[in-house]
């Protein structure tokens, strides 16, 4: 847990989240012939039950998230989407594996035709094939996926595109450029400008809101001073779309990631957790003293010491 930051506290939900709010736009953006053929008149189904049951750890070093969808084309077949998304610090040679390893769990459970799709959201610069073989004296297999390196994207083309999924992308890619800058506020606060310039409905509005809150963290005195802007721009525009209930209900959420973050931090590095600290840990809501535990809990040499620094908290 390198980076104390609500991008890794809710890097599953707010991806997974984005992917239920924006299916068919996402695949407009990323496989636009899939997109034409889909009969988005029918629902489509997340199977997540079915992908949790074929779920594997993740790697040191790695973050990633699944979706599996259900779809069914204009031609009435029923086509399923598995959509994996990821953010990787270290090289990992198995990756092409893991990738098969999910196809052919599936096929072999539900013997269904599947797109596979692998979206990397990181800054790395390893190459990924798209592409895992398995040969040997003229047997084997050669399986394909499809990759998209979301840093690639050309921000140009990002801003002049009206799909919300360019917005997400621009979020992820100012994400990983500003992980060492300070500059974090004034690109917020023009992803969020962005917004309610591109006359999305409400809907579209509140779930990018939320997405962009979450992967570019600011300090409690930066986001009370955004939130302030946010309210005048809203009423400058006539659009109350972001309420202070919900807002509320975004920074309730990050308390919450914050202090599991830290408990999770001290179980891995001392064992057990002693209930009074849990419990203490519980009662702060305060989002600097929580990250500053999570060093702690990081850097403590032992139980007793991070006791030590969250009495002083």
């Amino acid at each position: 847990m390198s980076e104390p930051n609500r991008y890794w506290t809710y890097f599953d939900e707010a991806w997974k989240k984005v992917i239920e709010r924006f299916f068919p736009q996402f695949l407009y953006f990323f496989v636009p012939a899939l997109y034409e053929d889909v009969d988005f008149s029918k629902p489509f189904t997340f199977l997540d039950k079915e992908l949790e049951q074929m779920s594997q750890k993740s790697i040191r070093g790695s973050k990633f998230v699944d979706k599996l969808a259900k779809v069914f084309l204009k031609d009435g077949n029923e086509q399923w989407i598995l959509i994996h998304i990821e953010i990787q610090a270290d090289t990992d040679d198995d990756f092409s594996l893991r990738m098969f390893r999910y196809f052919y769990r599936i096929f072999d459970q539900h013997g269904e035709r599947i797109v596979s799709m692998a979206v990397l959201a990181g800054s790395e610069n390893r190459a990924v094939k798209g592409r895992y073989e398995l040969k040997a004296y003229g047997s084997g297999i050669e399986f394909q996926y499809l990759t998209f390196k979301l840093i690639d994207y050309e921000r140009d083309k990002l801003e002049a595109e009206d799909n919300p999924i360019a917005l997400v992308i621009l979020a992820a890619q100012e994400r990983e450029r500003l992980r060492r800058s300070q500059d974090r506020f004034n690109t917020k606060w023009y992803l969020i400008r962005k917004l309610y310039e591109r006359g999305y409905s409400r809907a579209e509005i509140t779930g990018l809101f939320e997405f962009i809150d979450w992967v570019l963290q600011l300090s409690d005195t930066e986001e009370k001073r955004l939130w302030e802007q946010v309210k005048a721009l809203e009423e400058v525009r006539r659009m109350p779309y972001v309420t202070s209930g919900e807002r509320i209900g975004m920074e309730k959420g990050l308390q919450q990631g914050l202090q599991q973050m830290v408990l999770e931090a001290v179980e891995e590095r001392f064992g057990e957790i002693p209930t009074f600290i849990s419990d203490v840990v519980h009662q702060i809501e305060d989002h600097d003293q929580l990250r500053s535990l999570l060093r702690q809990a990081i850097r403590s040499v032992s139980l007793e010491a991070f006791q030590q620094g969250l009495n002083g908290n």
